[in-house]
């Protein structure tokens, strides 16, 4: 049954039937972000938990990826609904106090771009070393600095359909090469379904939970997912007037979501059902997606080996993709600028979050201890500061009017808060040394 949020709308009638052309066009702001979300931290993570835990880990993932629909939910409606993105809504809807709400969306993009010049450094690693296992003529920095400067080649165009069709591309990448590497490990389904949904918490390790959490929810996802929904649907915003744009519109964006969200569930438990399959069973030490492509190798052929360092490769380069690409768009938003991803300013951001990680690199020879805690504390951070601001921003029933929040998204969003509350913590902990 549709939610209220896809039927209470003010743009009028139902449009006609939907046909599948229809669908297909809406992937897009979604795509971009499950390519972005399966980047190669999550290809570590999920290798490293179905090596260590089979399959047990698998209903958490889905539990997460549920967790990161909602998270994302509220930029649908206040986007198409009110014509202006998250950022936007912060920025002039977060407080009746004008220095607050401009405060709060200025702060909150510097925790963005540093978060993204961190996580950028390992996007561009990763996928370096899935080239330089495939193609091991060219160092690793050299991949990188190759993967890096093309990532800002596709950004610098400045075209949101590009970008878009881009991660469609290697968003088909990933789900190709993951899932047909753990077809081949050949697992046993009923253990995958039994093991996978026994709803244990593996190890009575409940920080995996946060873990996988982690994954699949960075602070910036709802805020670029909005930007890109405005981007793709900018035409019809405009023509809305600050009114809600066309039923139809908002009933494939949320087709574009949930699906994506199944895709990145589906790429992510093919990684751990593969792990799980293969390499659990000898009990090898996995510690990152390079080693999980070198482990395949032996044991299912280096066809195997090479297809899993395909994914890992779309996987580092979508992400290092999406972090240049979204930049202008989210500096202009916070801090009241015109949508123009040409102008100086946004070129000069483009090449700070392009170009400063391929220094960083070259600097330390590899992402640095340093530069992954930096993440993590940026992470912690905005994490649980960005879901309290869409949070309130989505109860604001004086500016939302019916698109509010009712009482079972409140409910939800309430949960989230929590879960995100005890990551943050779990972070700050860990970081100082305290556990």
């Amino acid at each position: 049954m549709a939610s209220k949020s896809e039927n209470s709308f003010k743009g009028g009638g139902n449009g006609g039937v939907l046909k599948f052309k229809d669908y297909m066009k809406a992937y897009g702001p979604a795509a971009i972000m499950a390519a972005s979300i399966v980047g190669p931290g999550t290809v570590t993570t999920a290798s490293v938990m179905g090596a260590t835990y089979q399959y047990q880990a698998i209903w958490i993932l889905a539990v997460a990826c549920i967790a990161a629909y909602f998270f994302q939910e509220p930029a649908i409606r206040l986007t198409l609904n009110k014509g202006l993105t998250l950022f936007e809504g912060i920025r002039g809807h977060i407080s009746n106090s004008k220095a607050v709400s401009e405060g709060s969306s200025g702060f909150l993009y510097l925790a963005v771009i540093l978060g993204a010049i961190a996580f950028n450094a390992g996007n561009y690693t990763g996928a370096a070393l899935a080239m330089n296992y495939m193609f091991p003529g060219l160092s690793t920095f050299a991949w990188a600095v190759i993967i890096g400067l093309l990532a800002l080649a596709v950004a610098w165009l400045g075209v949101y359909k590009i970008v878009e069709n881009a991660n469609r591309i290697l968003i088909g990448m990933m789900v190709l090469a993951f899932v047909l590497t753990a077809f081949v490990s050949g697992p046993s389904i009923g253990d995958v379904f039994v093991e996978g949904f026994s709803f244990q918490i593996p190890g009575d390790d409940y920080w995996l939970v946060l873990a996988l959490l982690a994954t699949t929810m960075p602070p910036n996802i709802p805020l670029s997912f909005s930007a890109f929904v405005k981007s793709k649907y900018w035409d019809q915003i405009k023509a809305a007037n600050q009114s809600s744009v066309h039923r139809n519109t908002i009933r494939l964006q949320y087709f574009d979501l949930r699906s994506n969200m199944v895709i990145t569930a589906l790429i992510t438990v093919a990684i751990i059902i593969c792990a799980g399959a293969v390499i659990y069973p000898l009990g090898i030490t996995i510690t990152s997606a390079a080693d999980m492509a070198i482990q395949l190798s032996p044991l299912l052929g280096r066809f195997a080996g090479v297809l899993f360092a395909l994914g890992l490769f779309a996987a580092g380069f979508s992400s290092g993709l999406f972090q240049i690409s979204v930049q202008p768009l989210l500096m202009n938003e916070a801090f009241g600028w015109e949508r123009d991803t040409k102008a100086v300013r946004s070129r000069v951001i483009m090449l700070v979050a392009g170009v400063l990680p391929i220094i960083l690199v070259w600097i330390f020879d590899a992402v640095p201890v340093a530069l992954i805690v930096g993440a993590q504390v940026f992470n912690g951070l905005a994490l649980p500061l960005v879901t309290a601001m869409i949070w309130k921003l989505s109860n604001r029933r004086d500016w939302l009017g019916e698109f509010s929040n009712d009482r079972r998204q409140n409910i939800t969003y309430g949960v989230i808060m929590v879960l995100v509350s005890v990551l943050a913590i779990r972070v700050f902990l860990n970081i100082f040394g305290i556990i």
